[in-house]
């Protein structure tokens, strides 16, 4: 069995429509939350995962219950007015019917795969939509959340936007990274795959001319354009390519 593993989509199709087509043969699908937040075009991922996933296979994500529920999305203060700017354009992108999808999806998700037992949430087992968990995190931490999951073969998380696979006792920790807004230092779209039992980290390129456009598109102000158009291009953390990027343009 092949499974696709995707997380912080965030509203870029290309993309997400980039790593569907580098694993067509994908046999299911698991997607670890955000589907939108910061993205031009919510509309299509939101549509897609609707459509081709079933809700057993998605987590939610803190931007997702933003949108859905007129919730905080509790950013770190560097993102937030970038979060802010587009989250009136994703609630009108997006029909009641959707929204309602978002907020009603679950923030963990316990699943079997063949001769595996798995945990699926967003950022962590005790704070499933706001914690972050690194490879940094101290051993304790690990240990707690670990006790939390029940130790299983397979704890999947997101929300960092950084990969990471590792071993912690009997526990393979997986974060694929992010889809649509890496932030490690790569501007390729970051996706994992687990088959029969072993995962890789996977990457690819997509056409970030085409988002690019799509955010000129929605008349953003100056410094959230600036911002998020750094961030695709540099894939990496807020604070320093934004000084790079103002720099030379």
């Amino acid at each position: 069995m092949k499974l696709l593993i995707i997380s912080d989509v965030h509203g870029n199709w290309p993309a997400l429509r980039t790593v569907l087509e580098a694993e067509p043969d994908a046999d299911r699908t698991l997607c670890l939350g955000d589907l939108v937040g910061y993205g031009p075009q919510p509309f299509q991922c939101v549509a897609w995962a609707k459509e081709n996933l079933p809700p057993e296979w998605i987590v939610q994500g803190n931007h997702d219950l933003a949108i859905g529920s007129n919730a905080d999305p509790r950013c770190l203060p560097a993102y937030a007015p970038l979060a802010a700017a587009t989250r009136s354009f994703t609630a009108r992108a997006l029909s009641p019917e959707s929204r309602e999808f978002l907020a009603c999806l679950q923030p963990r998700r316990w699943f079997r795969l063949p001769g595996t037992t798995c945990l699926a949430c967003h950022a962590s087992p005790t704070n499933p939509l706001y914690h972050c968990l690194t490879a940094q995190n101290d051993a304790e931490s690990w240990k707690s959340e670990l006790l939390q999951a029940r130790r299983p073969d397979f704890l999947f998380l997101g929300h960092t936007h950084h990969p990471l696979k590792m071993r912690l006792g009997g526990t393979w920790v997986v974060n694929p990274g992010s889809v649509g807004q890496p932030r490690y230092g790569e501007s390729q779209a970051a996706y994992a795959v687990w088959r029969d039992g072993d995962v890789t980290l996977r990457r690819v390129a997509y056409d970030i001319d085409e988002t690019l456009q799509a955010y000129h598109d929605l008349e953003l102000d100056p410094y959230p354009l600036t911002a998020l158009r750094a961030m695709l291009l540099y894939g990496s953390e807020l604070s320093a390519h934004l000084i790079r990027y103002s720099l030379e343009t």
